[in-house]
């Protein structure tokens, strides 16, 4: 359960929400508890879930200050606690929620309006992935037991461009894993890949292995693990160009 433990103050209402959920996401099913403080009293709220925060095309909730009529067909929990005060409260499914923003409108009785919206960001757990690096090339994989429900599907990204990008089991650029994509490009040092998924950000670089040897070497086993990001710092990994390479050198002794 989430608990309202932060407040953000946007356009002059005050949003409520857990500072550690909406930073690290939130997990299939796990509920979702928001709360929206206005600094007037309100004739209306509209709330909507899109990928677009400004988009109010389909509406989930609609309330005036007595009560509220749920649309759609999210499983969506309220309370009018004042007519200045809102909660909400749905499970989140990373299908429909995943990757997207749940939007608030308010409109005071003295007609003016105001927008707030939070991130709904998957929790960042069960990334499985590395880079090997053979001679000048480095193939990138990565997974994800959720890539089947994800709502925009896995993408390996180099300075902000994709080139591994599938969904639905089908790629676009790159090549399938069950659960993931892979791809094989070349490799300078310093170059930083990152693993995206309905916003949350894996760190590939940080799971370089470096295969030095004489002869061809068979990869039977390649090392999986967690090394996550999260979208609000991955500009500022790439400007100050922090780069934490693990290397493994295996030599084969004759």
């Amino acid at each position: 359960m989430i608990f309202l433990a932060s407040f953000f103050v946007t356009q002059g209402n005050l949003f409520a929400a857990s500072l550690t959920n909406i930073s690290e996401g939130f997990c299939e099913v796990e509920l979702v508890n928001l709360t929206l403080t206005t600094d007037c009293d309100f004739s209306g709220i509209e709330v909507s879930i899109h990928v677009n925060k400004t988009n109010f095309a389909d509406l989930i909730l609609q309330c005036n200050n007595e009560t509220c009529i749920v649309d759609g067909e999210t499983p969506l929990e309220y309370a009018l606690i004042t007519n200045q005060k809102l909660d909400v409260s749905f499970p989140f499914r990373n299908r429909e929620h995943g990757g997207k923003y749940i939007n608030f409108r308010t409109t005071c009785q003295n007609q003016t309006s105001h927008a707030d919206h939070a991130f709904l960001k998957p929790c960042l757990s069960g990334f499985t992935g590395n880079a090997i690096v053979v001679g000048s090339n480095v193939t990138l994989y990565c997974e994800n037991p959720l890539y089947n429900e994800s709502t925009s599907g896995i993408r390996i990204t180099y300075n902000g461009n994709d080139i591994a990008k599938c969904f639905n089991q089908t790629c676009v650029k790159g090549n399938g894993l069950p659960n993931g994509a892979y791809t094989k490009v070349k490799f300078n040092t310093g170059m930083i890949f990152l693993c995206r998924m309905d916003g949350a950000v894996f760190n590939l670089t940080d799971k370089i292995i470096e295969v030095t040897t004489n002869q061809s070497t068979s990869q039977s086993s390649l090392s999986s693990s967690t090394s996550l990001v999260t979208e609000g710092n991955v500009a500022r990994y790439i400007r100050t160009g922090i780069l934490m390479t693990f290397a493994i050198v295996i030599f084969h002794i004759y």
